[in-house]
C-alpha cells in the first residue's frame, strides 16, 4: 500500500470530515464505527487478540470511539470494561449515543477510581485525543498517571491523551501509548519533538479514502528516503574531481579543531569532488594526518582567509568555529562569498549574538540550528522552542530566508521553495553525540557541490544521515556509537538504488473497509 504522507493540522481534519459528511461517502456514526474497528483489528495485529480490554473513556468524540470498541471488544468474546470519568457533564452527543449502545449491550460502565485494578489485557486510551487545548483537568491528569503506571500494552485512539495534535507539546503529562491509531491523516504533534516519546508505533486509518481529494491544502509531509535516492548525481566515464565540485569547510578555533575534521568527512563521503578546510594553523597537522585527502590551510588573519573566497561551490562554516574575535573575522569574510553557504554551530551563536544577521539578505543560505541555538536565534527560550517546533522552524525561515533545517526527534525543514513543512521520520538517540551535526553540515555541503540544489541536499543529507543510525541500532550498533561510525552506512546507503527500512514508525492500516 502506498503511504499516505501527507500531514493536516486538526482544522483541516475537521474541513476534510465535513466534506466526506456532505458527500455522502460517510456519516459521522460510521466514521466512528469505522474508527473503533480499525482500533481493534490493529491492536490484534500487533498484540494478538487479549483476553481482556480495559478502555478508558472521556466525554468527547474520542470517548465515542472508546465506546464503540467496547461494543466489537465484547461481541468479539474479550472481557470488556470501560473505565469512565465520573463527571459526565457536557458529554459531547455521539459519546452519549456510544454509550447508550454499551448498556444496551451490557458492557460493563464503572466510574475511575485510583483503587481500579488491571491485572491483564490491553488498555485503550480514549480519553481526549487530538480535542486538547489545555492543561488535562484533575481527573483527566490522574487517569492518565493511573494508565501509565500499569504493566500492559497501551492503544492510544488518534492522539495520545496529553499530547496537542498540532505541536506535539506534552501539557504536563500524557499518555505513553505503544501504539497510536491515527484516524483521517497524520497530525504533526506525532511526528517531531517531545510526543516522540509518547506516540509508540503510529498506524495511520484513512479508511480507504484520497485523503487530498478532500482537502484545499495540507501543513506538511512525511519524507521517505527511497523516493529522493534517485536525486543522488550520477558521475560520467570522464568525470574529474572538479566536475563533482569544492566543498569549503570553515571552523576549528582552539580547542574545537575536530568538528571541521567531521565536517570534511562527511563532505568527501558523499561525493564531492574536493574539499578544504579553512582553520587555525595548530589544527593543521591534524587535520591532514587524520584526512589526506583534504586541502588544509591555516589562516590568521581576514587576509589571508580571503585567498579561500574563490573557486568554491559551497561554503559550510560554523563547526568547531568559536566566539573568538577570529570566529567573527571568518563569519564575515565566507559570508560575502556568492555561493550557497552552510551555517551551523557557532556560526548561528554568532550570528544571534551580533549584528551578522543582515549579511544574510538575499544569501543562499541553509541554517542548521538545534533547538538551543534556535532558541538564541529567536531570543526566546529552548522550552518554548519545543512547545511548538513547527511553528520555530517557520519563524526561521521567515526572518533568516533561506532552507531552515531544525534539528532534533523528527527533525523539520522549511524552505523558500515551499510553504510546507517536510517531517523526517527517521533517527534515533544514537545520533545525540558530540560531532553529529558537524557531519550532517558536511554531507549537505558535499551534495550542493557536486550540483543538487539546496533544498534536495538538505533532504537527502537530513535524511541519509537519519536513516544511517537507524541502520546502526537495527544491527544493534548504536550503543556507545561516535559520529563518524555513521560514515560507513552513509556509503553503503549512498551506493544502493533502495534502503530497506529496518523499522518503520509510520504506516498505513491494512483496514478493508465494508
Amino acid at each position: 500500500m502506498k503511504k499516505n504522507h501527507l500531514i493536516f493540522k486538526t482544522d483541516q481534519i475537521q474541513a476534510i470530515e465535513k466534506k466526506i459528511f456532505s458527500a455522502g461517502i460517510f456519516s459521522p456514526q460510521r466514521l466512528m464505527e469505522l474508527a473503533a474497528k480499525s482500533v481493534i483489528e490493529n491492536l490484534i495485529l500487533t498484540f494478538g487478540k487479549p483476553s481482556a480490554l480495559s478502555i478508558f473513556c472521556g466525554r468527547g468524540n474520542n470517548g465515542a470511539d472508546g465506546y464503540l470498541c467496547s461494543i466489537i471488544s465484547h461481541e468479539m468474546g474479550i472481557t470488556t470494561t470501560v473505565i469512565e470519568t465520573q463527571n459526565d457533564r457536557n458529554m459531547a452527543e455521539y459519546a452519549r449515543l456510544a454509550r447508550d449502545k454499551c448498556k444496551k449491550n451490557g458492557i460493563k460502565l464503572i466510574p475511575f477510581n485510583k483503587d481500579f485494578c488491571i491485572d491483564s489485557g490491553i488498555i485503550i486510551d480514549a480519553l481526549v485525543g487530538s480535542g486538547l487545548r489545555d492543561i488535562p483537568r484533575d481527573e483527566t491528569r490522574d487517569i492518565i498517571e493511573f494508565i501509565n503506571k500499569q504493566n500492559a500494552p497501551i492503544v492510544s485512539i488518534d492522539v495520545p491523551s496529553g499530547v496537542t495534535a498540532n505541536s506535539g507539546h506534552v501539557h504536563l503529562i500524557a499518555v505513553k501509548a505503544d501504539l497510536t491509531i491515527c484516524m483521517i491523516a497524520l497530525k504533526p504533534g506525532l511526528t517531531s519533538g517531545e510526543a516522540k516519546n509518547y506516540c509508540g508505533k503510529v498506524i495511520i486509518e484513512d479508511f480507504g479514502i484520497k485523503v487530498d481529494d478532500f482537502a484545499d491544502t495540507h501543513f506538511g509531509e512525511l519524507l521517505e528516503i527511497n523516493g529522493l535516492l534517485k536525486l543522488l548525481p550520477e558521475r560520467r566515464q570522464t568525470a574529474h574531481k572538479y566536475n563533482s565540485g569544492i566543498c569549503l569547510v570553515v571552523g576549528g578555533d582552539y580547542g574545537f579543531g575536530g568538528a571541521p575534521i567531521i565536517a570534511s568527512e562527511g563532505s568527501m563521503r558523499v561525493g564531492a569532488g574536493l574539499t578544504r578546510i579553512v582553520t587555525r594553523p595548530a589544527h593543521v597537522a591534524a587535520c591532514l594526518s587524520r584526512n589526506p585527502e583534504c586541502l588544509v590551510n591555516g589562516v590568521e588573519s581576514i587576509q589571508e582567509a580571503q585567498q579561500f573566497t574563490k573557486k568554491v561551490n559551497v561554503v559550510v562554516i560554523g563547526p568547531g568555529l568559536g566566539k573568538s574575535s577570529w570566529s567573527e573575522q571568518m563569519l564575515k569574510v565566507f559570508l560575502e562569498v556568492n555561493v550557497p553557504i552552510i551555517l551551523d554551530a557557532d556560526a548561528l551563536n554568532l550570528i544571534s549574538d551580533g549584528n551578522l544577521g543582515s549579511l544574510l539578505r538575499n544569501k543562499r543560505t541553509i541554517l542548521t540550528p538545534h533547538s538551543g541555538e534556535a532558541a538564541r536565534l529567536l531570543g526566546c527560550t529552548t522550552k518554548e522552542i519545543d512547545k511548538d517546533r513547527f511553528s520555530t522552524v517557520r519563524e526561521l525561515q521567515k526572518i533568516y530566508g533561506g532552507t531552515v533545517l531544525l534539528k532534533g526527534s523528527g527533525s523539520l525543514l522549511c524552505s523558500d521553495q515551499s510553504d510546507k513543512v517536510f517531517v523526517c521520520p527517521y533517527g534515533n538517540p544514537s545520533l545525540a553525540t558530540a560531532g553529529s551535526g558537524d557531519l550532517l553540515s558536511g554531507m549537505i555541503g558535499g551534495f550542493i557541490s557536486q550540483g543538487l540544489s539546496e533544498n534536495h541536499s538538505s533532504v537527502l543529507g537530513l535524511l541519509i544521515h537519519s536513516f544511517a543510525a537507524d541502520v546502526a541500532r537495527y544491527e544493534k550498533l548504536d550503543r556507545g556509537m561516535i559520529a563518524t561510525d555513521l560514515l560507513c552506512y552513509v556509503r553503503r546507503i549512498i551506493n544502493s538504488t533502495e534502503a530497506v527500512v529496518p523499522y518503520d514508525n509510520f504506516s498505513n492500516s491494512g483496514m478493508k473497509v465494508g
